[in-house]
């Protein structure tokens, strides 16, 4: 089945784009690694899912220079200071370094970590804050990090498993949560995932001082390696760019005279690949992936089902609130709180209870990266909650297209409650047949992601 499989993959959510305004803004504490303190400072998350900061917020009505800014996609967000040192521990091997700031100015704190990217470490003035832009940095996290399988375009798959068959050639099997924003970043992602044995061999070494001192030190070098191979990949990118639909024009002038005898050619050679690795790959499904199928299945299965169950009682909720609302109010007032429901999706507080089911699988998935290698749960809780919102925003979509539709043909003739409610009783409908389908179909893909790198990596030597 992995292999009849392969080739298939889920069709990415198209997600209708994000308001182009400010998402969030409001004052954090921030800890400064230069001066060893804790500034305060105004941060303002936008639109395009950059995070900036400013001194204050006079500065920014004022239009001067953003204190710092950097684009969200790899970013992990964590929640204790524990969780940001076991982070640390990984990236700095060898370094004990310690509590990496002295003590915060509250007990709010949340971390942005990027293994090659400025660390921000962030306190709230209250639970209340903390929580709102926790659900603003999650998801711009997501959709900016998940920008190309959202494109769902032939160029997009193309390079994605370019990035795959790169690695593959080196011996690293599955991309993991490499493939983590748009294509530069990607790029950079797997040219300082070569580069990192190295430096750590040849310059940490080297780094003299505290233990503390080292570690901050080691973290700025990767920040600047980073921002040289960032700039130098994102220059040659979009020179790429300009050249591609010359280059696209040339090879389809090759290829379209030999078109026919390419085609058979690859069914010959897919014919003689089969044969040789059907029986080997059928004996270690067999031996090494079989007997962990169903339960890995079931672990996929678990969290998305559950906020997919949590996006159809949020819709439900809020349909049933509006009604409430519009039960004795003209039609205006049902047309307002329609637009109101239709940005459900892209109200990331109301949301976040639903994305919160997805993180069951960074604890529900922990043993696969020991057994079969498998490093993509990022991704996966990305890929997840990704799917939640497409179906709250088909769900939304729907019932206003239907309630508009009734109220054209109504008008004011009949009460407004009884139509809604049937409206919403056929939205449910439809979520729950859609759903269903969407979840086999997202477990599938993930199955083979999980089991397929393991496979190859298996059969390598033959």
């Amino acid at each position: 089945p992995l292999l009849r499989f392969s080739g298939s993959s889920l069709p990415c959510p198209q997600l209708r784009g994000p308001p182009d305004a400010a998402l969030h803004q409001g004052l954090l504490s921030q800890y400064d690694g230069d001066s060893c303190s804790w500034q305060e400072n105004y941060f303002v998350l936008l639109g395009d899912f950059t995070l900036q900061w400013f001194e204050s917020e006079e500065a920014l009505r004022k239009g001067c220079e953003p204190r710092g800014s950097t684009a969200l996609s790899g970013y992990l967000l964590l929640s204790s200071h524990g969780e940001y040192a076991e982070w640390l521990v990984g990236l700095c091997q060898g370094l004990a370094g310690g509590s990496p700031f002295p003590d915060p100015p509250g007990e709010f704190l949340f971390f942005l970590y990027h293994p090659f990217r400025r660390h921000l470490c962030l306190c709230a003035a209250s639970a209340g804050s903390r929580r709102i832009w926790r659900a603003a940095l999650r998801d711009a996290i997501r959709y900016r990090g998940t920008e190309l399988q959202r494109r769902d375009s032939l160029e997009a798959e193309a390079f994605l498993e370019a990035v795959r068959f790169y690695r593959q050639e080196r011996g690293r099997y599955g991309a993991g949560d490499l493939l983590l924003g748009p294509e530069p970043e990607i790029l950079g992602n797997v040219l300082m995932e070569d580069l990192l044995p190295v430096l750590r061999s040849q310059v940490l070494p080297s780094i003299r001082g505290s233990e503390r001192r080292r570690q901050q030190l080691w973290l700025q070098f990767l920040q600047e390696v980073y921002t040289l191979v960032l700039g130098e990949i994102s220059s040659e990118f979009e020179g790429f760019q300009k050249e591609k639909e010359k280059l696209q024009i040339e090879l389809e002038k090759k290829i379209r005279p030999d078109l026919d005898q390419m085609l058979t050619l690859k069914d010959q050679i897919a014919s003689k690949l089969r044969a040789a690795v059907q029986s080997p790959a059928e004996s270690c499904c067999g031996r090494d992936v079989e007997p962990h199928l169903e339960r890995v299945t079931q672990d996929l299965l678990r969290p998305v089902s559950a906020g997919v169950e949590a996006v159809r009682s949020l819709f439900a909720r809020r349909v049933d609130e509006m009604i409430g609302l519009v039960r004795s109010s003209p039609v205006a007032i049902l047309r307002e709180e329609l637009l109101a429901l239709g940005r459900t999706p892209w109200q990331p507080d109301i949301m976040h209870p639903c994305y919160e089911e997805a993180d069951a699988y960074r604890e529900s998935l922990r043993g696969l990266e020991e057994r079969f290698g498998f490093r993509g749960v990022a991704s996966l809780v990305l890929g997840a909650q990704n799917l939640m919102q497409q179906l709250m925003q088909d769900a939304t979509r729907t019932f206003q297209q239907l309630s508009q539709q009734h109220l054209g043909r109504a008008g004011a003739r009949r009460p407004l409650t009884p139509t809604l409610a049937k409206v919403k009783e056929r939205v449910l409908k439809k979520f729950d047949c859609d759903s269903s389908s969407l979840r086999k179909r997202f477990a599938q893909e993930w199955l083979v992601r999980i089991f397929l790198p393991f496979l190859l990596k298996r059969l390598e030597s033959g």
